[in-house]
């Protein structure tokens, strides 16, 4: 039985001996499908992942899993089983071509909360492999292709103009440790120059080989969401170590990460200049261009919706009333 190190031992040092992962598990998330992919690929592992996610629910990184076809075209096939009784099995097998190679089966759902056990403590067992494979075949005829898939995006909560329900730089739970609004600006009423919205503004300090310093103009487009007061504390969003897709209410995802000390910020994980690029877009800001306080007026709100829709999955709401 494997009680430790359940993701290396199971997800990703098989992939030294095989180039296909046959997966399923009753829950599954888009953002440690995402991370799983990424990391075999940055060890040199070309490998396609296969996935039925057996067990129904409200699918709320349903657009995180269709983008992962995009990302990731040729690597990833999602399905939804799409039969009664629903499908509670965690079990993973690992072919090479037509020849199998290993299996695992156990308590861990293809997730950052099932594979890591400083959230959950599950196990996994050795298993066969062609036994997985069977089982993986004898729901594929039964389950959806996940691009096929239409679920609209989650709803949001439209807001007016109303500036003064959130002060400037402070917050707002709508909803107890679960819809929390966040304002854009700092305390004195303005929006910050170079951080925040407009971190990409800012002069990054480099030290060169020979001691002297210089300084250079980050990516214009950089962008992360500043976490104010209490939406920071334990429960709310994961911890540190733990991706999240971040869906949003006209139906985008991003995967994100916690960062900077005290951990006071959402940043998406390869590159802060993705989110940076659709927040401009949806403020009606030009690309790389200064966002200001009018910007977010004349748009019709100046903070933002931040909304726990599963461990794994948030919700930013910038919707606003027409």
């Amino acid at each position: 039985m494997i009680i430790s190190e359940l993701y290396s031992r199971a997800l990703i040092e098989p992939a030294d001996a095989a180039d296909r992962l046959y997966a399923v598990s009753g829950y599954a998330s888009a953002a440690f499908a995402r991370r799983h992919i990424k990391d075999l690929l940055d060890k040199g592992r070309v490998t396609e992942v296969n996935l039925i996610v057996g067990m129904p629910g409200q699918r709320n990184d349903h657009v995180a899993f269709k983008e992962l076809h995009a990302e990731f075209a040729g690597k990833f096939k999602g399905y939804y089983y799409n039969r009664t009784p629903p499908v509670h099995s965690k079990v993973y097998g690992w072919y090479n071509g037509d020849k199998d190679v290993s299996g695992f089966a156990g308590s861990a759902n293809y997730s950052q909360y099932g594979f890591f056990e400083n959230q959950q403590r599950n196990q996994l067992s050795i298993e066969d492999p062609k036994l997985i494979k069977t089982l993986f075949d004898s729901l594929l005829a039964d389950s959806i292709y996940i691009p096929l898939v239409v679920i609209e995006p989650p709803p949001g909560h439209p807001r007016e103009g109303e500036e003064g329900v959130v002060q400037p730089g402070g917050l707002l739970w709508e909803v107890p440790d679960t819809r929390v609004r966040i304002s854009f600006l700092s305390k004195d009423g303005t929006l910050p120059q170079v951080s925040g919205l407009n971190w990409g503004q800012r002069l990054e300090r480099r030290v060169l080989p020979d001691g002297t310093e210089t300084f250079l103009q980050r990516e214009k487009n950089q962008t992360y969401l500043s976490l104010k007061g209490d939406s920071r504390k334990d429960g709310f969003l994961p911890p540190r170590a733990i991706r999240f897709t971040l869906v949003t209410d006209d139906g985008k995802s991003f995967d994100c990460v916690r960062a900077q000390d005290g951990d006071k910020a959402i940043h998406t994980t390869d590159d802060n200049s993705i989110l940076g690029r659709y927040l401009r877009s949806r403020l009606g800001v030009p690309d790389g261009g200064v966002v200001t306080k009018e910007d977010l007026v004349r748009y019709g709100r100046t903070d933002f919706t931040i909304e726990k829709l599963d461990d794994e999955t948030f919700l930013l709401d910038l919707s606003v009333k027409h």
